[in-house]
C-alpha cells in the first residue's frame, strides 16, 4: 500500500505541472483561476494523502479544511473583482 500512495503522489504532483502551464499560459484570467482551483484542490489530496502515509489523518485534515476555506474564499474575492471590472477577456 505504501508505494500505491508514493505513486498516487507522484501523478498528482506531475498533473499540478500541466496544470501549473495552464496557469502560466493561460489565454484569459479565468483560465488561470481555474488553475490555481485544480492545483488547491490538488495540493489538500496530496495533503490527506501524506497524512494516510503518516498515519495522522486528524492533524492533515484540520489544514486541509482551513485551506480550502481560504481557497473558497479568494475564488469568491476575485470571483467579486472581476464582475465588477467587467473584464471578460483577461
Amino acid at each position: 500500500m505504501y508505494y500505491f500512495f508514493l505513486s498516487f503522489i507522484a501523478i498528482v504532483a506531475l498533473k499540478m505541472l500541466i496544470v501549473l502551464y495552464r496557469v502560466w499560459q493561460g489565454p484569459t484570467v479565468f483560465d488561470r483561476i481555474i488553475g490555481l482551483g485544480v492545483i488547491g484542490v490538488d495540493a489538500i489530496i496530496l495533503m490527506l494523502v501524506i497524512a494516510a502515509l503518516k498515519s495522522r489523518i486528524d492533524m492533515f485534515v484540520d489544514i486541509s479544511i482551513a485551506y480550502a476555506a481560504l481557497g473558497l474564499i479568494g475564488y469568491l474575492v476575485l470571483g467579486k473583482y472581476f464582475e465588477r471590472k467587467g473584464d471578460l477577456n483577461g
